[in-house]
């Protein structure tokens, strides 16, 4: 029996692949790996993490502390974050992505195509195709960030939320401080 994909569910299926994506982000960056919780090395022995605390079921402990490089410098829970910004069309999606990369107040933005947004707004249920923006920035730099959006955001009132990476890929964490400054630099607009 041959699979067919009936148009009036692909809607729905989005909707689910938008969901997992969400999903997975969301516990990618607040729920510690099991690894985390003692000293582990891979084999090439160049990058170690560990875990300065003892193994609990607290997973929003800020004591987490990855080594980073041979230097010793570690990765502090929460130094960084993912902040999230829906646009209406693909055209403001990239020109906000770029403007906030050209201006260091991210290291990254991914541009997730068509979502689907149900929201209350002024007391009616709207609902509209948006485009999504991931942006991986320091901790430090949310309300820059989000007073950048707020000033060049076509919406009245535009979504700027993040949430604190408590773990990761510690090469990958330090090109995000490597990359967004900690302070403004003084040649940005």
């Amino acid at each position: 029996m041959q699979y067919r994909i009936c148009a009036r569910f692909l809607p729905f299926r989005w909707v689910f692949a938008r969901d997992l994506l969400f999903v997975s982000t969301i516990a990618a960056v607040t729920i510690r790996p099991a690894l985390a919780t003692s000293s582990s090395c891979f084999a090439s022995q160049e990058r170690c993490f560990s875990s300065s605390a003892p193994p609990s079921s607290s997973s929003s402990s800020s004591s987490i502390s990855m080594m980073s490089d041979q230097t010793g410098e570690s990765y502090q829970a929460g130094s960084s974050s993912v902040a999230f910004v829906t646009t209406p069309d693909r055209e403001t999606a990239r020109k906000l992505a770029r403007s906030i990369i050209e201006r260091k107040l991210a290291a990254c933005v991914n541009i997730v195509p068509q979502i689907e947004s149900i929201y209350l707004w002024e007391g009616k249920v709207n609902e509209d195709n948006e485009f999504l923006l991931m942006m991986k920035t320091r901790t430090s730099r949310i309300d820059e960030l989000s007073k950048f959006v707020r000033e060049n955001h076509p919406y009245s009132v535009a979504e700027v939320i993040s949430l604190p990476i408590q773990n990761g890929n510690p090469p990958y964490l330090d090109w995000i401080a490597q990359t967004v400054p900690e302070k403004a630099d003084k040649n940005q607009d």
